[in-house]
């Protein structure tokens, strides 16, 4: 995939823009959490992304006991297990990239989730959270931000690379009084001129067995 194979990008995003229907048939959630946790149990072996701080770790631990966590992060002032993804060894049965994807350009990102196709178990899953397009100061806000992702074309960059995408949502939690203004009220609005109240889109796509 280190060369993009335009016409085969295409082919895949129109397939996953028809099976998962336009942007406002995306379910919502209000953070990546719900979508992450029931992906795991104990025993999982799980490769974080862009970790930070690897705080993901014991919010994981409380539900899961007993898992392997692995982190990879470009940032030294944490104790990371791995600095560079090209290090990165092992096989896992989870990958997470959260917001990561949009600070690279195509190039780096073929080769990032070519990578992470190789360090999943067969049936193993890849969660990536992106900001959402049609909530533009997601995206607009951060200067490091190189390449805006659309969900169907996330989704069809995934299965380019080999891997199937099982769910999309939307992320969006606000206070009780902005949801029902933003969700009900201004919804007719938000349509016509094709915007949107989530902030973060997230696909979860398989590796086949």
């Amino acid at each position: 995939m280190s060369e993009l194979d335009w016409s085969q990008l295409y082919k895949h995003r129109k397939s996953v823009a028809q099976k998962f229907g336009e942007l406002w048939q995306l379910p919502i959630e209000k953070r990546y959490h719900a979508i992450l946790m029931p992906l795991g149990k104990a025993g999982t072996t799980l490769l974080e992304i862009g970790a930070g701080d690897r705080s993901l770790q014991n919010r994981l631990a409380k539900q899961w006991s007993d898992f392997t966590y692995k982190s990879c992060d470009i940032d030294k002032s944490h104790p990371h297990d791995f600095f560079d993804i090209h290090d990165v060894t092992g096989q896992y049965d989870l990958i997470c990239l959260f917001e990561i994807i949009e600070h690279l350009d195509l190039k780096q990102a073929s080769n990032m989730v070519q990578k992470c196709q190789t360090l999943l178990k067969p049936g193993g899953k890849i969660v990536v959270t992106t900001p959402n397009i049609y909530y533009p100061p997601g995206f607009m806000r951060d200067v490091t931000h190189c390449t805006a992702w659309c969900y169907d074309e996330l989704g069809g960059f995934l299965e380019l690379a080999g891997l199937k995408v099982t769910t999309i949502h939307r992320l969006y939690h606000d206070s009780i009084a902005k949801r029902l203004v933003r969700r009900y009220l201004f919804y007719p609005v938000f349509r016509v001129m094709n915007f949107d109240f989530a902030r973060q889109i997230i696909v979860v796509a398989e590796k086949p067995q």
